[in-house]
């Protein structure tokens, strides 16, 4: 969590990504698809960001899965280390809209690229680099649909060269409403204009599994959509749009209303957050820190009490 503190060629139709700052390339909207991310691999103003990031026990180590094989010109950023804030209390806490844009730019990210973001979970640590641009200001990032999973299954072109892109200009306008602090997180329980969406799993949101908090449980009143639950099993990418939304719907999730969501630290509920904006959410924003914040506190409100 923050301090308290408060086009060279022709797009594809369909749903383009506005307001690029000098736009070049425009994407067909937040997600993307292999096919159409291949055949642009090599256009000037495309940035390719591999995201993947891992917890702790799942024993797999980013870096030296990104070392062996990524895709053609795509740079690495570590959610934990290179957009987080690492002496902070609250473990994944994300940098300042300034210091993001530096990070960025330093990557050869301008807001002036389309970028497309990646991991090799379908969206699980990818979720979170997407919301960190669009949170700095970015309003060209997307995500590619399937992940690195599908594109290697498909065959496309992998490799081990790493990339290094000149440093760009990042001058993107903050939305700060895209991130909710622990207060902003209070008054929307008792607002029923708004809507906390928790994208643990049932276990976990139910307080039948451990934590790394002193407290187990959830927000008072929140609802439950695991990450996953975004994801089709069978093609590893996102849910066509009708499934996604009766996913959420199920959950009993108003589209119409302002939605926070939250997790564990943060990460995969940036990925709940783009589900929702896909589906046409547009006052969607992530609590920063999650149960990593809410669940270690005690004069926070937490169901079962």
């Amino acid at each position: 969590m923050t301090s308290e503190t408060t086009p060279p060629e022709a797009p594809l139709p369909g749903l383009l990504t506005p307001g690029l700052l000098t736009p070049g390339l425009l994407t067909p909207g937040p997600l993307v698809t292999s096919e159409w991310l291949e055949a642009h691999l090599d256009h000037p103003d495309l940035r390719i960001v591999d995201a993947s990031w891992y917890l702790p026990d799942e024993g797999r180590d980013a870096a030296a899965e990104y070392a062996a094989a990524h895709l053609p010109g795509a740079v690495r950023l570590d959610l934990s280390s290179d957009l987080a804030v690492t002496d902070a209390p609250v473990r994944n806490t994300i940098l300042p809209p300034a210091d993001l844009a530096r990070v960025f730019g330093a990557a050869g990210i301008g807001t002036r690229h389309a970028v497309v973001v990646y991991d090799r979970k379908g969206g699980f640590s990818a979720g979170r680099v997407w919301w960190a641009l669009r949170y700095a200001g970015h309003s060209g990032a997307s995500l590619l649909d399937g992940g690195f999973v599908r594109w290697q299954d498909e065959g496309r072109p992998t490799t081990d060269e790493v990339a290094a892109w000149p440093t760009a200009e990042f001058q993107g306008a903050p939305r700060p409403r895209s991130l909710a602090l622990r207060q902003d997180v209070l008054r929307a329980i008792d607002d029923e204009g708004a809507q906390i969406v928790d994208a643990r799993s049932p276990a976990r949101f139910r307080g039948e599994e451990k934590e790394h908090t002193r407290h187990r449980g959830r927000i008072p009143g929140s609802l439950n959509v695991p990450w996953s639950r975004s994801l089709d099993p069978a093609s590893g990418g996102f849910h066509d749009p009708e499934a996604l939304r009766r996913v959420y719907r199920e959950a009993g999730v108003d589209l119409d209303k302002r939605v926070i969501t939250t997790c564990g630290s943060g990460v995969t509920a940036a990925l709940d957050a783009f589900a929702l904006t896909l589906l046409g959410c547009e006052d969607v924003a992530v609590y920063d820190g999650s149960w990593a914040e809410w669940g270690d506190r005690d004069d926070t409100p937490k169901e079962p009490s």
